[in-house]
């Protein structure tokens, strides 16, 4: 483009000899030239720059402003110095000086034109590959609900996910970059400790933390590049799988105490029943000796004995349930009933709150008997905080894709202190004075939700109550019972 019709023949004619695989079309002007590079069958452009009536900066930078990335020659002014620099400078790939010679360096000049786009482009793909990882890399570490966080040898925050910069204080992780692990955790961050031993070790380490109340595995990984240290922390919130595993250990100690009880207490229980029988033969044959009384105390202790080793046997689960179909608010219904007395007298409230109901296959006495044991920790609780109002809520919710019932006794009682929780379900473990209590209710209960199939658990905050669960399989293809409800302070239940 550009060139007069003198050379226009001279530059054909040197290519028709030297590249026969090129056709060469000419045009006067940049409107001329355009419409021909629309077309795209134009492998490369040549443009006189040194005849001054084009001007070949601002016809490439139209090209590129329309998109139209085509390898460029330059035949400048020979000696102009400037026009060669600005042209590599906007993207040109060859120039040439305006000599005699020039029109046989151009074939050559095209060659390396078009090598160079060849090897740019090639090397933009890589660099649009690379760029396009790196972006989903840093869409998959965003997507890790784990705490990944990166920090120099100083503990100064690098890089982090989103997951990291959203719990602690940042909208985007930009905003963290550049912060201690003192200013986001505090001056016990234990990131410090475990990096220093990392990078000491050079080797990775990983401890258990609490951040926030919740427990955390922290893992660091330590990363040398030249002569820098860098460490990799990845933090797990494992405080639901902790939960998970001191059920597991609690359950697993439960049946190997269960083994060692049922033996002990069927020595137990043929002993005391000779007591028992050997006593009422005292007592029928010397009813005037004045030892009646003394006799009474001796059978009634033996007694409470017999029923610690009958609770004791059903805990061991040595006897198979009798399970049938029943109504699981009336299992409730009937197991308050039996307390109404005592709640009444202990000016206690039942806020009954039942979901759907719906029959499950347990056995009832059973049933019965953990609710009674639920029942009387709530009561114990509640007498013991002397306020004078109590209120025990039972609610009941069904799963219909599942097939299991949750039920949830919540009181208003004393609640339990932390360091007891794991505790309450431990064989003889009571907080209850000497005499009032054996410490195998809530441990009978276990066995029992246990037995069949379910779980129990519960919630407590000291001072202000707790809340104990019983999720249990209805065990059969359940049809919905009628719903019923109790209104606060009313003892009559409604259908609704």
């Amino acid at each position: 483009m550009g060139f007069s019709p003198s050379h226009s023949e001279h530059i054909e004619k040197i290519f028709i000899e030297k590249r026969q695989d090129v056709s060469v079309t000419f045009a006067a002007s940049e409107d001329d030239a355009l419409p021909i590079i629309k077309e795209g069958e134009v492998a490369a452009v040549l443009i006189n720059h040194a005849g001054k009536q084009i001007d070949g900066f601002s016809f490439v930078a139209n090209l590129n402003a329309l998109g139209y990335h085509v390898p460029t020659v330059f035949i400048t002014a020979a000696g102009d110095r400037e026009a060669v620099l600005k042209a590599f400078a906007q993207g040109i790939y060859e120039c040439l000086p305006m000599d005699s010679r020039y029109i046989e360096s151009l074939p050559s000049a095209l060659d390396l034109a078009l090598a160079r786009h060849q090897y740019k482009k090639s090397v933009s793909a890589k660099e649009w590959a690379i760029t396009q990882s790196r972006q989903e890399w840093l869409s998959i570490i965003d997507a890790i609900t784990d705490f990944i966080f990166i920090t120099d040898d100083q503990c100064k925050l690098l890089k982090m996910n989103r997951a990291f910069s959203s719990i602690f204080g940042g909208a985007h992780p930009r905003s963290l970059i550049g912060s201690t692990c003192v200013e986001v955790f505090g001056s016990d961050a234990p990131c410090i400790g475990c990096q220093q031993n990392s990078l000491r070790e050079r080797t990775p380490y990983t401890i258990e933390t609490k951040v926030n109340d919740n427990l955390y595995q922290l893992s660091t990984f330590p990363l040398f590049i030249d002569d820098k240290s860098f460490t990799i922390h990845v933090m797990k919130d494992v405080t639901e799988m902790r939960k998970l595993k001191d059920r597991l250990y609690y359950s697993d100690k439960l049946a190997s105490l269960g083994s060692l009880v049922a033996g002990v207490a069927h020595e137990i229980n043929n002993p005391l029943t000779g007591i028992i029988a050997y006593t009422e033969l005292l007592r029928m044959k010397a009813p005037a000796a004045g030892v009646d009384t003394e006799l009474k105390k001796i059978l009634h202790n033996a007694e409470r004995c017999k029923k610690i080793v009958e609770n004791l046997l059903t805990f061991s689960r040595q006897k198979a349930p009798t399970r049938s179909i029943e109504s699981l608010n009336d299992i409730i219904d009937r197991t308050l009933d039996l307390r109404t007395y005592w709640l009444r007298s202990g000016n206690i409230e039942i806020i009954r709150e039942y979901g759907e109901g719906v029959a499950i296959f347990v056995d009832a006495q059973q049933i019965q008997l953990v609710i009674l044991n639920i029942l009387l920790n709530a009561e114990q609780a509640i007498t013991d905080t002397k306020r004078g109002k109590g209120m025990i809520s039972v609610s009941t919710k069904y799963d219909v894709t599942a097939r299991r019932v949750k039920i949830r006794f919540t009181d208003n009682g004393t609640g339990i202190p932390r360091d007891v929780i794991p505790k309450v379900f431990d064989p003889f473990f009571t907080t209850k004075p000497i005499g009032t209590g054996t410490g195998l209710g809530l441990a009978i209960s276990h066995g029992i939700i246990t037995e069949h199939g379910g779980s129990i658990w519960l919630e407590s905050t000291e001072g202000e109550g707790t809340t104990v669960i019983l999720d249990i399989p209805t065990g059969v293809n359940t049809v919905p019972l009628p719903r019923v409800t109790q209104e606060p302070g009313n003892s009559e239940k409604k259908e609704r």
